[in-house]
Order: C-alpha cells, then structure tokens, then sequence
C-alpha cells in the first residue's frame, strides 16, 4: 500500500515540475539567449572595437610625438589636442606633451598650464600628480607662495621624486619673495632628502652655496666658531 502512495507522489511531483517548466519555459529560454548574446556581444563586437579604438589613439599618439620632435607643432597639437581632452587613460600623458606642444611651438606658457592643470590631480595616476608639478612650475612666476603650496597640498609632503619636486619649487619661490630663512629650511631639507633625485639634492646643494644665510644664523656662526675673549682682569700695583 505504501508503495501505491510513494507512486502518486512522484507522479504528482513529476506532473508539477512539468507544468512549472511550461509555464516558465519561455523566460528561461529568454535568459539564456540573452546570457550568451552579451558574452557574444562582448567578445565579438565590443571587445574588438574597444581594441580597434586603444590602437587608434595609440597611433595618434605615436605620430603627434614624433610631429612634436620634429618641430612640426601645428600638426602636433591636432593630433595632441583630443586625446588629451578625451576621457581615455592616455589623457594625461596626452595632456604632458600637448603643454610642451604649446609652450615650445608659441611659447604660450598659460596655455600650457592650462592644459596641465586640466589633467592634473594629487592622488590620481603618476602622469595625473607629473601635470601637477609642471602645471605649478609653469604658474610660478604669477602666483604667490601660498598660491603655490595651496596647488602643491596633496604631494608637497610626498616621500617620493614628485615629492622633492613640489618642495624645490616652493624653496625657490620662497627666496624669490624675498624668505631667505625659508628658503634655506626647504633647500637644507632637499640637500639630505633620501627621496629626491640626484639632480635636485645637487642644485639644493647649490642653492646654500649662494643663498646668503640670514644674520640670525651668521651671528649665532661667529659665536659657535670663535670663543668669548675674556677680559684680563686688573692687576693690583704691590707697590715694591
């Protein structure tokens, strides 16, 4: 009798699985369909043309550089100028030789800064913080030194190359608005810099050499090189 029953079940659960399945059949068949037509989508058309265009640019970019080393700057920065502009990866280092398109082939130094600061940011990729350190260099002469360490913020305090960079610049503007003392803390600082390439140390290194030291400093020198004369004291007459 058991067996009986075990057999209707099964025959219940067999004939509500088979009416589930044809009821839902067309949505699963839909889902399937539309599973393997985005992997196909994928790989056959927009994977291929993702490459198609990466090679494109890359070429552009190839012959805009060489257009730029041959002096060539009106068709350099045609080339240079939309991927530089656009939104692809390659923006920034795009924008790096469009600014030197613009400040070689014009000599437009604020175009330039402009180009630069359009890409550049203090936490985005090497070539994004490179724009941020030309930019500042390119914006030096006009802006103040507050202006400076304001653009600077995010990599002045860097351990890195890129680091001792945004440092030297704000050294150098500090003396040229007339801080010494600043700029001798900055320049001292860069001469014993594990991080800063050699060029830099050398040129920090320079700087002390010519920067004279501020009279605080050069007296407190005196003082620590030579010792306090002391006054001899009076000799009293014994009268022999």
């Amino acid at each position: 009798m058991s067996d009986i029953f075990e057999e209707v079940d099964e025959s219940l659960r067999q004939d509500k699985i088979e009416s589930l399945w044809m009821r839902y059949r067309p949505f699963i068949y839909g889902a399937a369909a539309l599973t393997i037509g985005g992997v196909a989508l994928n790989e056959f058309v927009l994977r291929p043309a993702a490459e198609k265009a990466r090679a494109e640019r890359a070429l552009s970019l190839e012959t805009a550089v060489g257009q730029l080393r041959e002096g060539d700057y009106a068709d350099a920065e045609a080339g240079l100028r939309p991927l530089a502009e656009g939104k692809a990866a390659m923006a920034p280092l795009a924008a790096n030789f469009l600014a030197q398109t613009l400040y070689e082939g014009q000599g437009d130094a604020a175009a330039a800064a402009n180009a630069l600061s359009a890409v550049a940011d203090a936490e985005g990729t090497p070539f994004q913080r490179l724009a941020l350190i030309k930019a500042a260099y390119a914006k030096a002469d006009a802006a103040t030194l507050e202006e400076l360490e304001t653009m600077l913020a995010g990599v002045i305090e860097d351990d890195t190359a890129i680091g001792s960079l945004a440092r030297e610049l704000i050294a150098a503007k500090a003396y040229a608005s007339g801080d010494v003392a600043r700029a001798r803390t900055e320049f001292n600082r860069l001469k014993f810099d594990a991080a800063a390439p050699e060029g830099v140390v050398r040129r920090a290194e320079i700087a002390l050499a010519a920067i004279p030291a501020p009279p605080a400093d050069a007296i407190e020198d005196d003082d620590d090189a030579s010792p306090a004369e002391s006054t001899p004291e009076p000799t009293e007459e014994t009268g022999q």
